[in-house]
C-alpha cells in the first residue's frame, strides 16, 4: 500500500517567531543573557546532584522565559488594542486644560 506523504509540519509559525524576536530586540535585553545556564564540571554531570542542579537551572530558565513571553505578549495586546492611545489622548487633553488655566492665572 502506498500512503500519501504528509506535508511537513511547521513547528513555529514564522510570524510569531519574528514578533517575539522583535520584542526581545526592542526590550534591549541580550538573548544570551536570557538563556544563561550555570555550567557544572564534567565530573558533576555524571552525579545525580549535578544533573538535578542542571535540571533545576533549566527549569528555572524555561519558567523565566515563559513569564517574559507572557508579559511581552500582554504588552503587545495592550498596544494593539488602542487603550494606550486613548488614555494618552485623555492625559494630553487634561494637560492642555491645565496649561490654559496656568496661562489664565499668569495674566
Amino acid at each position: 500500500m502506498s500512503t500519501k506523504p504528509k506535508p511537513p509540519v511547521k513547528p513555529l509559525p514564522l510570524s510569531d517567531v519574528l514578533r517575539d524576536l522583535a520584542v526581545l530586540r526592542a526590550s534591549g535585553r541580550d538573548i544570551s543573557e536570557l538563556f544563561k545556564i550555570s555550567t557544572t564540571n564534567d565530573s558533576d554531570r555524571g552525579s545525580d546532584v549535578g544533573a538535578a542542579s542542571l535540571n533545576t537551572s533549566v527549569d528555572s530558565s524555561v519558567s523565566t522565559s515563559y513569564e517574559y513571553i507572557r508579559v511581552s505578549r500582554a504588552a503587545i495586546r495592550l498596544h494593539d488594542s488602542g487603550k494606550v492611545e486613548t488614555q494618552g489622548a485623555k492625559i494630553e487633553e487634561v494637560r492642555n486644560k491645565y496649561e490654559d488655566l496656568l496661562d489664565g492665572l499668569k495674566t
